[in-house]
């Protein structure tokens, strides 16, 4: 049975790889978009170029943290123990990459940034983690 925790990590984990699909697939669009406004207005300039290929790249990370986040929903909430260790890495990543914006600014970077950290010290918690490994060998005996 898997614990009440353990299936809001993954939910969690399910919203942040929706939002992060949905803000890579509108940031490819519109950096697109931005790009051909720009290129009619500066004919083409180097610069133009630059900032089109750092927002198709940006996007494109961005879109691939979020499935790695969906990836990992699916692992947490099928309680397998490469779905928290993604969780976890996702989570610190996260925080980390928090930590600039927390410091300069107040709310909702800050409330992110709790929840990364709480995610990450309720999935390293020793009972959630022995949930896991009993996932894993309750399958065994099963097979």
């Amino acid at each position: 049975m898997r614990p009440l925790g353990v299936t809001l990590v993954g939910f969690y984990q399910i919203l942040r790889g929706v939002v992060g699909l949905l803000f890579g697939l509108s940031l490819l669009l519109f950096t697109g978009l931005a790009v051909k406004l720009a290129s009619l207005a500066a004919e083409g300039s180097a610069t133009g170029h630059f900032f089109a290929g750092f927002g198709r790249l940006a996007s494109l990370v961005i879109i691939l943290f979020a499935a790695l986040h969906l990836i990992s929903a699916y692992g947490v909430l099928r309680v397998q123990n490469w779905g928290r260790l993604l969780t976890l890495f996702l989570s610190a990543i996260g925080l980390v990459l928090l930590l600039p914006v927390v410091l300069i600014v107040h709310g909702m970077p800050l409330v992110f940034g709790i929840i990364n950290a709480l995610v990450i010290l309720y999935l390293a918690m020793p009972a959630v983690k022995r949930a896991f490994h009993e996932q894993r060998h309750s399958l065994r005996m099963a097979a």
